[in-house]
């Protein structure tokens, strides 16, 4: 059995080895010694030892691993903080080691080798980031790379990612411009390589975005015939990514009320184009290659470009350009141009509906409906199905398909053998069967009906031999059918289904995603959802008018239960997966219903850490910075929750953590309920205390003055919360400078919030307190002119029962005593004297022994300044 004593043999032996430069037989000395040693004082000197020989071996890897352990024992350790900083800096990572080196300085100040390096090595920060952030030479590097033959494929990939950053950056498109950045995009266009395509495209986006001279320079360079062809390839992310470019260069050119006019005919020939590619049956000769996608895709660019006209002439036009296109395809003796009109219209019923709607009205469109639902093709009825479907989607228009299109979907539902036209017929009937909302009084159809629906969607869904379109329509039906909460309940009851589900919004095929976002909604209750004022409801019931009822399975407890199933099925990872989705496809509305299942999910805290395993903070990033106002509120509040009770840097890991802040600042607003502002404030107060960095990102988004009126706030939490948070950024030099300027009470404030009776509260006011009088000794004197009740209050945390206050009063004393001697001299005169001579007398005790302490540091203070004798025994 080895001993400690031969351990420390072993070391002995190895220092030896080392001095003699025996560097091997040192490393195998050290690491016997490793094996044996228990003690833990011991090991990591050894550990330190090791991580020398190891970067003599020019093992750096080794040498920080070793360092570490060391460190981890002693954070004060400087041999092996200087180590690791020496073995961090020629594996390149500069920040680590300027870090450790800084922190190594800080214990011996006087160091001049600390010194140097330090100052060595910030100089080769700023020249890396110089180097590195210049954007002529950005620009030509990556174009360079992306030609190369030579370069690796994650080189390539690094450089095409790179390029489309920087061209959303309004001086970095301009660079890409100037540099001839055109004629080369187009160069990559034209190499055929998806993923050149892709890169060359997205960039193009973000160059043209909000720019008209770019845009412009695009349809010339580029050209919008070379476009089409590129969105007939058969590659989703490309047609996206295309659809998307068409939508940017569209906004440029009509943006800020100056239209140019001189484009309209252009805009209407690229118009019907659209519908043309929302007309395609691919079932039928001679039509454009299209991928699954792609139709969707062209109903989501029709509806943006129809939200963007400004006035109701525009919309007018837009109509009738719409209304001639279809009406030149019907043809009494052509079935084929008859079903491509039909599937115009459901193009334009998933886009912009409104226009759809109309268009649906219109003399023979819904004859030409019933007669392809009857017709014996199977391709003449999946295309009326589809636009029946399509035409139910608003719910205040289901009563005339109730009454006109329920028996023809249930007919068909009940006669036809095809797989295909039966489920989609099945979702026909759950759009119409879930009109009335979450309404329980407000059912279409009789008692069960909506379960027997929902029960062969879900057999369907878990059904994996049908092919993912059919599965599809599965998750649409149960989208509308979970309005039920009866559905709900069956719904996350069935894990396989929900798994099923899970594993089709991972998949390529995207746009599944609004069904999928539906149905979590409906699951997890998170829409909006009207107050019930009961005398409403009373006079509602007088005057005979309709009043909403609650499905019993839609309260609270029900809710929590089926937000607990969802999490234990791994929804988590699923919505993860679909906010990285290409924004063509990840509307605006999808984000924010995806922002209310994850703030859904938030809601219990001990559900958070699930969620932060899963990779939801990371996910919900996006979204609190991308979508609509509501979403971003959502969002951002999920994160406030996460943000409140996890350790950021494991929610947040790497740079991410700086993008939290801004949407945390965002709830700091008076149009916020109480609840968002707290957490809000939790979550700041938790990233304020990590790093400096941190602190001076809070101050760039604004949030001091903010802060500032919470802590004026008469919630008790609120204010509590606000000043947690300003005792974490007082550490900043720009906050401390805001306290040192005349003309405010933010002084005055902390000391009178230190005399407060809430105990939470003094605590994080004093901590402010004597953080900000030990940086800043002109503080320490300011006190004393804020108010008059400094010197009692200043007592009371002295001779606090909290151990904590107590201390942090304590040490506001020294720093008083400290800073000014006719201010010392006051301290020392008045009862102060009295309270510190008790508290330095009092017995060690691991409770109080920090005040205890600061209590003898302040009278061996005034003994060195002569203000009072030394104690007798």
């Amino acid at each position: 059995m080895i001993t400690c004593n031969s351990a420390f043999q072993l070391k002995e032996e190895g220092n030896k080895h080392f001095q003699a430069g025996e560097i091997d037989k040192a490393i195998e000395c050290y690491t016997k010694a490793i094996k044996s040693c228990k003690d833990k004082t011991a090991l990591a000197v050894i550990y330190r030892n090791r991580s020398a020989c190891f970067l003599k071996k020019e093992n750096y890897n080794n040498a920080v691993s070793d360092a570490s352990k060391a460190i981890d024992v002693d954070a004060a350790d400087i041999k092996a903080l200087y180590r690791r900083c020496q073995a961090l800096e020629k594996l390149g990572k500069l920040d680590m080691a300027f870090k450790d080196v800084q922190r190594c300085a800080t214990i011996e100040p006087k160091n001049k080798t600390f010194l140097e390096t330090l100052r060595r090595l910030g100089a080769e920060i700023q020249q890396k980031l110089k180097t590195t952030f210049s954007t002529d030479s950005r620009v030509q590097n990556m174009f360079d790379i992306l030609f190369s033959d030579e370069s690796d494929k994650e080189k390539q990939e690094k450089a095409a990612n790179n390029l489309i950053v920087l061209a959303r950056e309004d001086a970095g498109a301009e660079r890409i411009f100037q540099n001839n950045g055109m004629p080369l995009l187009v160069q990559l266009i034209d190499t055929g390589k998806p993923e050149m395509i892709l890169a060359a495209i997205r960039t193009l986006s973000g160059m043209c975005t909000g720019h008209r001279a770019r845009a412009t320079a695009i349809i010339h360079t580029v050209g919008i015939s070379k476009l089409c062809s590129v969105m007939a390839v058969d590659n989703e992310e490309i047609v996206l990514a295309t659809a998307n470019l068409l939508q940017c260069v569209y906004d440029s050119l009509s943006g800020g009320d100056k239209r140019n006019y001189g484009k309209e005919e252009a805009l209407v020939l690229g118009l019907k184009k659209i519908l043309k590619v929302c007309g395609q049956v691919p079932d039928l000769p001679d039509q454009l290659p299209l991928t699954e996608n792609t139709q969707l895709i062209a109903s989501v660019l029709l509806n943006k470009i129809y939200d963007d006209l400004r006035c109701d002439p525009e919309r007018d036009n837009f109509r009738d350009i719409c209304d001639e296109y279809i009406k030149s395809k019907f043809d009494p003796n052509d079935m084929d141009k008859n079903i491509h009109a039909i599937n115009t219209l459901s193009g334009l019923l998933q886009g912009p509906f409104d226009v759809g709607n109309v268009l649906a009205g219109r003399q023979g469109v819904m004859e030409m409906m019933v007669a392809l639902c009857g017709s014996e093709r199977e391709v003449d009825q999946l295309v009326a199905v589809e636009a029946l479907i399509h035409a139910s989607t608003k719910t205040s228009k289901a009563s005339f398909f109730i009454s006109n299109g329920v028996t023809l979907l249930k007919d068909m539902y009940k006669k036809t053998k095809n797989e295909k036209i039966k489920i989609r017929a099945l979702v026909g009937l759950c759009k119409l069967g879930s009109a009335g909302g979450d309404d329980y009084s407000m059912r279409q159809f009789a008692e069960g009906s909506t379960e027997k629906l929902a029960k062969q969607c879900r057999k369907w869904l878990c059904n994996p031999t049908l092919d993912v379109r059919t599965r599809k329509w599965a998750v649409e039906g149960l989208a509308y059918l979970t309005n039920d909460a009866d559905v709900k309940d069956d719904f996350v009851d069935d894990e396989a289904a929900m798994r099923a589900m899970f594993e089709l919004a991972k998949s390529k095929d995207k746009t599944i995603l609004y069904a999928v976002a539906c149905t979590l909604v409906n699951c997890t209750n998170s829409y909006d959802k009207k107050e019930i004022i009961p005398e409403m409801v009373q006079l509602a019931k007088f005057s005979k008018q309709h009043v909403p009822e609650q499905h019993p399975k839609d309260k609270k407890d029900f809710i929590e239960r089926r937000v607990k199933k969802l999490l234990k099925a791994g929804v988590t990872s699923a919505l993860t997966v679909m906010v990285k989705a290409d924004s063509s496809v990840l509307t605006d509305q999808t984000k924010e219903m995806l922002a209310r299942v994850f703030l859904a999910l938030a809601d219990d805290i001990k559900d958070r850490g699930t969620i932060v395993a899963q990779g939801g903070g990371k996910a919900l990033i996006p979204l609190a910075l991308e979508g609509t106002d509501k979403g971003k509120i959502k969002a951002s509040h999920a994160l406030a929750k996460i943000a409140a009770v996890s350790n950021p840097e494991m929610a947040f890991p790497g740079e991410r953590i700086y993008e939290v802040v801004r949407p945390l600042v965002s709830l700091l607003n008076t149009e916020r309920d109480g609840l968002e502002n707290f957490e809000a404030l939790l979550g700041l107060t938790n990233l304020a205390a990590l790093n400096d960095k941190l602190r001076v990102k809070i101050l760039k988004e604004k949030a001091l003055p903010e802060i500032e009126n919470y802590m004026f706030e008469e919630h008790d939490q609120i204010r509590q919360a606000a000043t947690e948070c300003m005792c974490n950024l007082v550490c900043c030099k720009e906050v401390q400078d805001r306290y040192l300027e005349d003309g405010n009470d933010k002084l005055k404030l902390l000391v009178l919030l230190c005399g407060e009776d809430d105990v939470q509260l003094q605590r994080a006011a004093a901590g402010a307190l004597a953080m900000l009088t030990a940086a800043q000794k002109k503080l320490a004197v300011k006190i004393t002119k804020v108010t008059g009740q400094w010197l009692e209050i200043i007592q009371r945390l002295c001779i606090h029962d909290n151990p904590e206050i107590q201390h942090r009063g304590l040490v506001t004393v020294f720093n008083m005593l400290d800073a000014d001697e006719q201010l010392a001299k006051k301290l020392i005169e008045s009862e102060l004297l009295e309270i510190l001579t008790f508290v330095a007398k009092l017995e060690d005790n691991p409770k109080k022994q920090d005040a205890i302490n600061a209590a003898r540091t302040c009278l061996s203070r005034a003994m060195d300044t002569g203000l009072i004798k030394p104690f007798s025994n």
